[in-house]
């Protein structure tokens, strides 16, 4: 019982007993069982103050049983489902609040989940709109579609579904890949850098060095980085993939990190903040700085792709270039790697040094041979 450090977070534990509607705590009571929470952190204060506000629960009766009431509506269960601590702990979870409340219910909404069938999930991506009415991307459909397969998946674990309707319809390719990169020869970086508030810049550095996720960023804590190291190290729960992964930081970061440590909230445990609160959104302030630097076509997700790319021209291999943005395959990387035409002369140029070479040597070696 208690807490428990492992590799990705602290866990804590507990003997509780579940009478089919609360679970509550029950030290020494027969027929309770060991239930276990991830806390979603590996600062041993913050898991200290999670395992009290849990202890709290439990003795108050406040977080619902786990063990299947008859049937339930998808309504029912996407309450639940936002209840989950695993749920709530991920760095995407206001997503999952939005896309569920707003999109998923009101359509799925009293169906029971035994119900809801793959042509239901069909159903819902051909009738999704916009607020203003219009057709959304596919990519946003398919954001839907991947929360209710989790959704559905967490059901799947309770005993509540015996399959997952959502995992049996495909998600179409959106095709939204983008090559966008900041051009040197014009000087953007420098322009949006300068262009930016206060607040923006060090979350600028971070996305167009080791280009982390938006959500990597803004969702970082102390906790995470290793000063003396000069490393981040992210756990499963911080990333979009769901892999944790080691970030090295190049010595101006590092630098970054310790000027923001110097001057940090007590109190705050992110990494990022506005006058002292966490940032919830950045839009306004990059839209601002894009627009002053002229740079109108920018997405903040394109310096992901500036990161990617100046690895590769760094000369970092696919592999360590893989682990540090974090895709899992090479067609992802490459996905990411724009190559330009500055790109295609360097590498004529190297390849004229080679052959240049290489004759030399064959035309040393025929003159010595006839020596």
């Amino acid at each position: 019982m208690g807490l428990t450090r492992r590799r990705d977070s602290y866990y804590v534990e507990f003997p509780v007993l579940d009478d089919g509607k609360t679970l509550r705590l029950a030290r020494g009571v027969p027929g309770a069982k060991l239930k276990r929470w991830k806390v979603g952190t590996l600062n041993r204060t913050t898991a200290k103050d999670q395992e009290a506000i849990l202890k709290t629960q439990l003795l108050n009766g406040t977080i619902a049983s786990e063990k299947l009431a008859g049937p339930m509506t998808f309504k029912a269960w996407a309450e639940r489902y936002l209840e989950i601590p695993e749920i709530k702990a991920l760095a995407s979870y206001c997503n999952h609040v939005e896309k569920g409340t707003c999109w998923l219910v009101p359509f799925f909404g009293d169906t029971l989940l035994t119900e809801i069938t793959p042509e239901d999930v069909e159903a819902y991506r051909a009738q999704r709109r916009l607020k203003n009415g219009k057709l959304p991307t596919v990519a946003t459909v398919n954001q839907d579609h991947a929360i209710l397969k989790q959704m559905l998946y967490q059901a799947v674990k309770r005993g509540l579904l015996v399959s997952n309707p959502a995992a049996k319809v495909t998600m179409p390719d959106p095709h939204n890949e983008r090559d966008r990169v900041l051009s040197g020869e014009e000087e953007e970086w420098e322009r949006l850098y300068a262009e930016a508030a206060p607040h923006m810049k060090p979350i600028l550095k971070v996305a167009y060095c080791p280009g982390l996720c938006y959500g990597e960023i803004v969702n970082l804590t102390w906790d995470r980085v290793d000063l003396k190291r000069g490393i981040i190290t992210l756990t499963a729960k911080d990333t979009k993939a769901r892999k944790p992964r080691k970030v090295p930081l190049t010595p101006e970061l590092t630098g970054l990190f310790r000027d923001l440590y110097k001057v940090r909230y007590l109190g705050q445990d992110r990494v990022f903040l506005r006058n002292g609160e966490s940032i919830r959104s950045v839009r306004t302030a990059f839209e601002l700085a894009k627009e002053r630097a002229k740079l109108n076509d920018l997405r903040f997700h394109d310096l992901r792709h500036c990161a990617a790319t100046n690895m590769r021209r760094a000369g970092a291999d696919v592999m360590t270039a893989m682990a540090i943005i974090g895709h899992r395959s090479e067609k992802m990387l490459r996905r990411y790697n724009s190559i330009d035409e500055a790109d295609l002369k360097q590498a004529a140029s190297r390849m004229n040094t080679y052959l240049t070479l290489a004759h030399q040597e064959a035309t040393a070696q025929a003159q010595n041979s006839a020596i």
